[in-house]
């Protein structure tokens, strides 16, 4: 279920309204496309 319209990483070029600070291990649909690496962890730096 979604947490709000848009997440994004924080620290990066998104805008919102919200953001996760990484990294975070992405389970199940990326929603918010924010593994595009595609290994299963977001907002990697």
């Amino acid at each position: 279920m979604p947490v709000d319209s848009d997440v994004d990483c924080a620290g990066g070029s998104g805008n919102g309204p919200s953001y996760v600070q990484g990294p975070v291990q992405v389970l199940g649909d990326d929603i918010y496309d924010l593994d595009r690496d595609g290994n299963g962890i977001a907002c990697e730096s």
